[in-house]
């Protein structure tokens, strides 16, 4: 039922899979434990059943012993979940501490849970369960994109990129992401899955598999990945040109001030200044430092651009206010945003951070000093890897003023 592969020491991966393909149980026999009220069993065609609980005051539901080694692993399962009817149902796949740890407590949970509501409508949905009777934290919802649970036999697949980032896919159709908060963050001792059923109707569950897997993106600490290929540190006479290559597309509303790309006007409105990178990979990476002549604002943001077209009308932006940030899409000009991922509280932009803005391969994230903040994936969806341009942006509106950058950096895989 579970497999190590060690290699290099302390390197190591390891996985668990589960087809129950052995007598009936019940109860529940190890490497499984049903914590809480309620009962699971092995039934004698080969499933794990989770029974129906509509009132589920603990979490009660079966757990395991194993868990992934490393913090970039995948969890998937096939499931039965013939739900049905006109209230709140939930079926929940969640990761904590090991059950050997909490024991039938449910607290500090990070969930993907499969959602009926009251109106009919069947969602997949994520979030934080500080405890089974606290509100729901930083939840997300998207509509099922194979319509009813109830009569189909769904696939479940989450991926956990660096303990904090997950994916999620439903019968091999991408559904969305979301960012683990600080707080709820998984790590060694706290990748453990255990569902839960707050239902109607019994849960069948087919199989499972919870491995480690190779990284998508390039290890936060892997600096090695990327070269410098130009730099700028805005280090010349204040002047509305910028020079040293640079398209400015906002003619005299910005420019060197105080040693820092700034807007230098009272006059509202989006200012740009781009260069092509002649980068033509999916990988390319932008670096700024915060502040200069003017510090962060929580009213106006400032961005990091990349994969834009010459003229600006098509790339992705990192944009950053003092306590929130957004991966957006912009489209005709760099003042029309459509926002792909956002991370709107728990945030803090200081003058001086470093900030950072990389596309890997299709998935984006923005880097507060080093750490990894806010994800989004299939980027190159919404816009095209043979755009090579990439810059900075500031913007004036209602008499708020958004930050300069002090310098930027734009780099190139190696």
């Amino acid at each position: 039922m579970s497999f190590l592969v060690r290699r290099n020491l302390p390197k190591a991966w390891a996985g668990f899979r589960d087809t129950f393909d052995r007598p009936p149980q019940n109860p529940l026999q190890p490497p499984w434990r049903h914590l809480g009220g309620g009962e699971s069993s092995i039934n004698n065609i080969e499933e794990l059943v989770i029974t129906q609980q509509i009132v589920n005051d603990d979490g009660r539901g079966p757990s395991y012993t194993y868990m992934p080694f490393t913090d970039c692993w995948g969890f998937e399962t096939e499931v039965w979940y013939p739900v049905e009817g006109v209230d709140n149902q939930i079926f929940m796949m969640g990761f904590t501490n090991t059950w050997a740890n909490v024991s039938s407590a449910f607290t500090n949970v990070f969930g993907v849970w499969l959602y009926h509501d009251l109106g009919g409508a069947d969602l997949i949905q994520t979030g934080e369960v500080p405890q089974m009777w606290a509100a729901i934290e930083r939840r997300q919802s998207w509509p099922s994109p194979v319509g009813a649970f109830q009569g189909q036999t769904l696939t479940v697949r989450l991926w956990c990129e660096a303990d904090e980032w997950v994916r999620i896919w439903l019968n091999g159709i991408f559904v969305g992401a979301a960012m683990i908060s600080p707080a709820y963050k998984l790590g060694p001792g706290r990748r453990c899955m255990r569902f839960m059923n707050r239902s109607y109707c019994n849960v069948w569950v087919r199989w499972v598999h919870h491995y480690d897997r190779p990284p998508s993106t390039p290890r936060p600490t892997s600096p090695a990945a990327w070269a410098s290929s130009f730099y700028d540190d805005f280090n010349r006479p204040d002047s509305n040109t910028v020079g040293n290559g640079w398209t400015k597309l906002d003619d005299t509303r910005s420019g060197i001030w105080a040693n820092s790309w700034s807007t230098n006007t009272t006059d509202d409105g989006q200012r740009a200044i781009l260069r092509d990178t002649g980068i033509t990979s999916t990988r390319m990476r932008i670096e700024g430092t915060v502040g200069g002549a003017v510090g962060v604002n929580s009213a106006q943001d400032s961005g990091l651009i990349l994969y834009s077209n010459n003229g600006a009308t098509q790339g992705l932006s990192a944009n950053i206010f003092s306590d929130k940030i957004y991966i957006s899409r912009f489209s005709g000009s760099v003042a029309n945003f459509t926002d792909i991922s956002a991370l709107t509280s728990g945030v803090t932009v200081n003058n001086g951070d470093l900030i950072a803005f990389t596309v890997w391969d299709g998935t984006a994230w923005i880097e507060i000093n080093g750490t990894r903040v806010l994800y989004a994936d299939n980027v190159h969806f919404a816009v095209p890897s043979t755009n090579t341009y990439a810059g900075l942006r500031t913007k004036r509106a209602s008499f708020n003023t958004s930050h300069s950058w002090d310098d930027v950096r734009i780099l190139t895989a190696v």
